[in-house]
């Protein structure tokens, strides 16, 4: 099945593999030069479907009246068992409501993200994950705040310049999907980085008592270069160790 877009460009959809309602998802948008220009990743929820359309809660940005119109390119990402999932689309009709909302005409054809775009060592120690409260796709004027989750205590068992697979207790991390501030120690200080829930195995230990997570960083993920240092560091130390 296709449709014609608001550009005039006939593409193939794809509800089959889009996320269900109320799924959250990100959307990425490109402010033009006379806003700064900057490549914005905002958290929302998938608010409705159908054959041609995906609606998504309008995510408020600085700028965004100006900005947001029929026409405008946005790319929707998502988790799902496969990985990181993501699609184009073109903004065909911005709806103002209580909770206003963006119905999306897809562009282009849903394509996973490669997991292995970073090298992954095995690393050892602990982090705390901070599941982010609220959903900024529901969240109104005079909604009352959001109540925090607690935060969990999770291991490693590799971590990459992207993301991180982490050890959880079995049945205390509630579903993929949702957004995460981890906060951990590498060998030149501590990383408060924002990430993805985009998998989630329930016991990959074979020990009936845990489960591991798979942890994609949002970007920009501003201690790229210092993860990328320590992966390397543990790769060299990793091979010492290997050496007969």
């Amino acid at each position: 099945m296709a449709r014609r877009t608001a550009a005039g460009v006939v593409t193939p959809t794809s509800p089959a593999q889009w996320p269900a309602v109320n799924g959250r998802v990100r959307v990425r948008v490109q402010l033009p030069d006379a806003l700064g220009g900057e490549l914005l990743e905002l958290p929302t929820r998938v608010e409705d479907s159908g054959e041609s359309r995906l609606v998504v809660a309008a995510p408020g940005f600085s700028g965004d009246l100006h900005v947001v119109a029929p026409g405008m390119p946005v790319t929707v990402l998502w988790a799902n068992d496969r990985g990181q999932m993501r699609q184009d689309f073109l903004i065909a009709e911005v709806v103002r409501r209580r909770v206003p909302s963006w119905d999306l005409a897809p562009c282009g054809e849903v394509s996973v993200q490669q997991r292995r775009r970073f090298v992954r060592v095995p690393v050892t120690g602990n982090l705390r994950l901070h599941p982010v409260p609220g959903d900024p796709g529901r969240s109104a004027p005079g909604d009352p705040a959001p109540v925090a989750e607690q935060p969990l205590t999770a291991a490693f068992v590799d971590l990459s310049e992207g993301g991180a697979c982490v050890r959880v207790r079995r049945g205390s991390w509630p579903a993929q999907g949702r957004a995460v501030r981890t906060v951990f120690e590498i060998g030149d200080g501590p990383v408060d980085q924002l990430a993805d829930v985009v998998r989630l195995v329930p016991d990959a230990a074979g020990t009936g008592e845990h489960d591991d997570l798979v942890l994609s960083f949002v970007e920009p993920v501003a201690a790229a270069d210092r993860l990328r240092r320590h992966v390397m560091q543990e790769q060299i130390r990793n091979r010492r160790r290997e050496a007969p």
